[in-house]
């Protein structure tokens, strides 16, 4: 078994958020589809989220997110909040409501209408970093925030986004394993984790007390030319991959 061939590129920050809302007896994540067209997981069923850009590390960031945390966080933190806005025009503010801008506009309305995007709502729950030998390559922090009924009415903006659709994670998972959807395998692997708590509270509760390790998997080709993907602690995720 020997890793997966392919140039070595730096991974570039990133930041996704899991929205959820209550729904009957449980609740249901948001996810949207990606264009067709796009260069990084194209048509696949994701959840909002994007790059840190250098806008969410400036100035008009640092005045319209509020977040009194680690500060080096706050860039990440901007930029969940920024894609949630832009992607699916979500926007977790306080107060509520937010201008129809994006980038540093975003920014900038908002601090000139004396609202913020608030940070304290996002609770950080993993960080995948895309395997290694692949040509895009992410540094990504995953967060889930409770969207309540007024901030729910999401849409997709149509041109990076589709099909937003609130959705039970299980059903998700149903959806992905008949082949109606392309979900990617991190997304899929956070859809399992929502499926082991009954409500948003449970997933709060648990993810107020996450202690967020890094998450590397590899890519490895068999001797037959099949690929797989290892996570930490997996068979051969280090001592039978040859580097």
């Amino acid at each position: 078994m020997v890793e997966f061939p392919g140039p070595l590129v730096p991974a570039r920050p990133a930041a996704t958020v899991l929205p959820l809302r209550p729904s009957g007896e449980g609740f249901q994540v948001l996810m949207v589809r990606r264009a067709v067209g796009s260069e990084f997981m194209g048509n696949a069923y994701v959840f909002p989220g994007g790059s840190v850009d250098e806008a969410d590390r400036g100035p008009a960031a640092a005045a319209a997110v509020r977040w009194e945390g680690d500060p080096e966080e706050l860039p990440w933190r901007a930029a969940a909040l920024r894609e949630l806005h832009e992607e699916a025009g979500l926007a977790l503010t306080d107060p509520r409501g937010a201008p129809v801008e994006s980038g540093n506009g975003l920014y900038r309305a908002l601090a000139a209408a004396g609202v913020r995007l608030d940070a304290r709502q996002l609770h950080w729950v993993s960080r995948w970093i895309t395997p290694e030998g692949l040509p895009r390559r992410f540094d990504t922090r995953f967060y889930v925030a409770e969207v309540g009924e007024e901030e729910a009415a999401a849409a997709a903006d149509g041109v990076e986004v589709f099909d937003d659709t609130w959705v039970a994670p299980s059903e998700a998972l149903s959806r992905s394993a008949a082949g109606e959807w392309e979900v990617p395998f991190p997304t899929l692997r956070h859809l399992e984790m929502l499926t082991a708590y009954r409500s948003i509270d449970e997933v709060l509760a648990w993810a107020d007390g996450v202690v967020v390790e890094s998450v590397l998997p590899r890519i490895v080709v068999d001797d037959n030319g099949a690929y797989s993907v290892l996570l930490p602690g997996e068979q051969g995720y280090r001592h039978e991959v040859d580097r």
